[in-house]
């Protein structure tokens, strides 16, 4: 369409129809996202690569990758965050467990392990790796 607009060069009777083309492909664009957010969330293959020729067609591929990134940056952000859970959880065990000795009055020592940062790093980037790794084979089988 946008090669047959631009064959046409600027004749009056078809400026309006630009502007019309653009709202169609944003409108298009716009109704493919909820589906296209399943697709690679649950990696529905045929889906996908059906809403990638879509938005390729329109000359949407930046939202295509844009989208991508979107519905992949939660579960990494989840593996980050974990750190500051993992701490969190061993903070309010803590917690309990000088209540508990208090209220008992005996000399119970906490024994849960405080991670440090540096030791959980390797982790994370092992589990990060692993992710990438497989969101990597799966991303080549719908592009």
């Amino acid at each position: 369409m946008r090669q047959c607009l631009s064959a046409v060069g600027e004749v009056a009777e078809f400026a309006n129809i630009r502007k019309q083309l653009e709202v169609f492909e944003d409108r298009l664009d716009s109704m493919v996202q909820p589906r296209l957010t399943d697709a690679l969330s649950n990696h529905k293959v045929e889906v996908a690569q059906d809403l990638r020729g879509i938005l390729i067609r329109i000359g949407r591929f930046k939202s295509l990758e844009a989208h991508y990134t979107k519905v992949h940056l939660n579960p990494i952000r989840l593996l980050w965050e974990d750190f500051d859970s993992k701490q969190r959880t061993n903070k309010l065990a803590s917690e309990k467990n000088e209540v508990e000795r208090l209220s008992n009055s005996d000399d119970f020592q906490s024994s849960l392990p405080t991670i440090s940062f540096s030791s959980w790093l390797p982790s994370f980037y092992d589990e990060l790796q692993l992710y990438l790794e497989q969101e990597w084979k799966w991303e080549q089988v719908i592009i």
